[in-house]
């Protein structure tokens, strides 16, 4: 029977998520590692190997995961019960963790006050009013310890004196929260469930689903700037999207990333490969590397609207 190493299963598993292989692990422990976003995602990687049965990497920065399993023996029924008994407690912990850091993203939200904020004027919405939350409330409530690790690490809580604070909303409850720091360092409660999830920044008649907040900020401007009401939904990541996208109803369109080809998408990159599995229609920058925000500051919102309307009219 073919077996994968766990070498392979793990450079599958992080690939799929985007992060680093580790250099080493310990079986049944998380192991830290980065994301492939550079600075911004150093330590924001975590794998575990499970009795050299399955290897589970998690992206904290966007909230995926993905599972890989070892093609193995055949095992016995025993086997089998103890697998089942060690997954059994590890989504108990999984839960638990996710209930808490749900909680701590509404107590969050409660400190939070509507202000501008020095990201946001970097990305050209200077008077933009957002939910800011202070660095001192970050530590307060979420600065320690859960099963995993901590809520929010001390090495980003000096990326500044505040945040903007994004709640991740699924079926109307706030279910985690990323924090976007000034100097751009995002991360999401650790723990907190984030598969679903969105946060809306518009409402209309149909719906545009994109990534980052920034991005869909710049997709209400060029929709206001047409005089057309849509519902703008950021959903953290490209592979979320397809799980958001499950869940609209009537028109709806992908604005997605313009990202680096990848072969694991067969030359697409992320944010085009999981727009085309939406199988919504889908917007994209001209020139690999940008997002439509990064489009609107270079060239400006006529030139969004031009990308967004031609795919609105293509026929449903």
């Amino acid at each position: 029977m073919n077996r994968l190493s766990v070498n392979e299963a793990m450079d599958q598993a992080c690939a799929a998520v985007g992060i680093r292989p580790p250099r080493s692990y310990r079986d049944g422990q998380w192991t830290t590692t980065d994301t492939l976003a550079g600075k911004a995602g150093k330590g924001d990687g975590r794998v575990i190997v499970v009795d050299d049965e399955r290897v589970t990497a998690w992206n904290w920065q966007t909230g995926d995961k993905e599972t890989v399993w070892l093609s193995s023996r055949e095992r016995t029924a025993e086997d089998r019960k103890a697998t089942a008994a060690r997954i059994s407690a590890t989504d108990e912990k999984r839960r638990r963790g996710a209930e808490r850091a749900a909680e701590i993203a509404s107590a969050l939200l409660s400190a939070a006050h509507q202000s501008t904020h020095p990201y946001l004027a970097a990305k050209g919405f200077r008077d933009e009013q957002t939910m800011v939350v202070a660095a001192a409330d970050v530590r307060e409530l979420a600065g320690h310890v859960n099963g995993y690790g901590e809520f929010v690490p001390a090495d980003y809580l000096v990326a500044g004196e505040r945040a903007i604070l994004i709640p991740a909303r699924r079926s109307g409850k706030v279910t985690s929260a990323q924090l976007v720091w000034e100097n751009g360092t995002k991360k999401f409660l650790f723990g907190g469930e984030v598969g679903g999830a969105s946060h809306r920044i518009a409402s209309g008649v149909y719906t545009w689903l994109c990534e980052g907040y920034a991005t869909g900020l710049s997709i209400r401007a060029a929709l206001k700037g047409l005089r057309l009401r849509a519902t703008v939904l950021c959903c953290f990541s490209a592979s979320n999207i397809v799980a958001v996208a499950q869940h609209i109803q009537g028109r709806a369109f992908v604005a997605a990333d313009n990202d680096k080809r990848l072969e694991q998408f067969a030359g697409l990159g992320t944010g085009e490969h999981y727009a085309r599995l939406t199988s919504l229609p889908y917007a994209m920058p001209a020139a690999v590397g940008d997002d439509f925000n990064d489009m609107h500051q270079r060239d400006g919102i006529f030139a969004v609207q031009r990308v967004l309307t031609a795919v609105m009219a293509r026929r449903p």
